[in-house]
């Protein structure tokens, strides 16, 4: 009895502490599949539907403050422009956030010119090490925070699918980008 009693608590103490470790396996699944230029291991853990639904609706919101700031909010012909922007955005937004735009982005980077022309990179081809936090911000949460040397924000949120599932849901958009 004592042994069965043993054995229980041992699987109850590896389901939690697997179940507890699940995001950052997920995590080290990103990075290893953006390192490796693989889309399709990428897009295997990015629930689409929600992530296109969240940065839509940020880049809806910096989109209308930005009008506002320029145009007023007296101005009629705002509303029309902002309407027009909405709707090529939200074209933008959900082919840049599929399957295929995660293939483009991600073949696009193994060839970009930008990283052969920035005079500021390291001759040897050695990369900053990406600064960032992760935690859980609930149960079914976990937000990966990125900070760059001027403290802007930004932050990728995982939701939990199935007990260790986890998949990339919703970005929030730096503070610097957002006030744009």
């Amino acid at each position: 009895m004592k042994k069965i009693t043993i054995a229980a608590a041992v699987a109850v103490i590896a389901v939690a502490v697997t179940a507890y470790a699940s995001p950052y396996y997920t995590l080290h699944q990103i990075k290893t599949a953006l390192a490796e230029r693989n889309a399709d291991a990428l897009a295997a853990h990015v629930d689409f539907p929600a992530l296109r639904a969240s940065v839509k609706t940020q880049l809806e919101a910096s989109m209308a403050r930005s009008i506002e700031a320029t145009a007023g909010s007296g101005n009629p012909l705002a509303a029309l422009g902002q309407s027009i922007a909405s709707a090529m955005l939200g074209k933008m937004v959900d082919t840049m956030v599929s399957p295929a735009g995660v293939v483009a982005l991600v073949n696009k980077s193994a060839v970009s010119p930008q990283a052969e022309a920035n005079p500021d990179a390291p001759a040897d081809g050695a990369r900053k090490k990406a600064d960032y936090s992760a935690g859980y911000a609930g149960l079914n949460t976990f937000i990966v925070r990125a900070k760059d040397g001027n403290a802007q924000e930004g932050a990728l949120v995982l939701l939990r699918h199935g007990v260790w599932g986890w998949k990339l849901s919703s970005i929030e958009i730096a503070s610097a980008m957002a006030a744009r």
